[in-house]
C-alpha cells in the first residue's frame, strides 16, 4: 500500500521543530533517544508494534533507519526524525503511514522525548496542519491518540 500525497516533503521547520527524513546518519542520536524513552514508547505503541525491544542495538536501529528510508523513497510510508528548531538535538519521531481504514487518508504517529512532552500538542497541531495544507491529506487518523487503539483495530476489521 502506498500513500497518494499531493506533494511529498523531505523536511519541515517551524519555531519549535525541524523534521528530517529518517536515514542511517541519524541512527546514533535516535537510538539513544529511543532507549531513553523505551518504556513510554512500548506503552504508546503497544498493540501496534512490538517496539522498541528492550535489547535493541544500534545495529538494529541502523537497519530500521535504512528500512524507513526505503519506504520513504518508494512512497510507502514517511518517517521523520524530529529535532529542536536549531537542529542541535534529536527529540522525537513522526511517522506518516497509509491508513487501512476507509475515510482516513493516512495515519499520523508521533512522539517526543520525555523532556519535551509539553510540546507534543504543538507538534500534533503543526503536523495536522502540514499534512492538510502541504501534503493534501484531508483526514489524517491520530491512532492511539484521538482514536483509541482498540477502536482503531475494530475499524480496521470493518474496512
Amino acid at each position: 500500500m502506498s500513500l497518494s500525497a499531493k506533494s511529498v516533503h523531505h523536511s519541515y521547520h517551524d519555531e519549535h521543530f525541524t523534521l528530517r527524513v529518517m536515514q542511517p546518519k541519524f541512527s546514533e542520536p535516535d537510538y539513544h533517544l529511543v532507549m531513553r524513552n523505551q518504556q513510554r514508547l512500548r506503552a504508546l505503541f503497544a498493540g501496534q508494534a512490538d517496539w522498541p525491544k528492550p535489547d535493541m542495538t544500534l545495529a538494529d536501529n541502523i537497519a530500521a533507519m535504512e528500512h524507513h528510508l526505503r519506504e520513504f523513497n518508494d512512497n510507502i510510508a514517511y518517517g521523520f526524525c524530529v529535532f529542536d528548531s536549531k537542529e542541535k538535538e534529536c527529540i522525537g519521531s513522526v511517522y506518516i503511514d497509509p491508513s487501512e481504514v476507509d475515510g482516513y487518508d493516512c495515519e499520523l504517529h508521533y512522539w517526543l522525548d520525555n523532556a519535551w512532552l509539553e510540546l507534543e500538542p504543538v507538534l500534533e497541531t503543526n503536523m495536522l496542519t502540514w499534512l492538510k495544507t502541504q501534503w493534501g491529506f484531508s483526514n489524517p487518523a491520530l491512532v492511539a491518540r484521538a482514536i483509541p487503539l482498540k477502536q482503531w483495530q475494530e475499524m480496521k476489521k470493518a474496512s
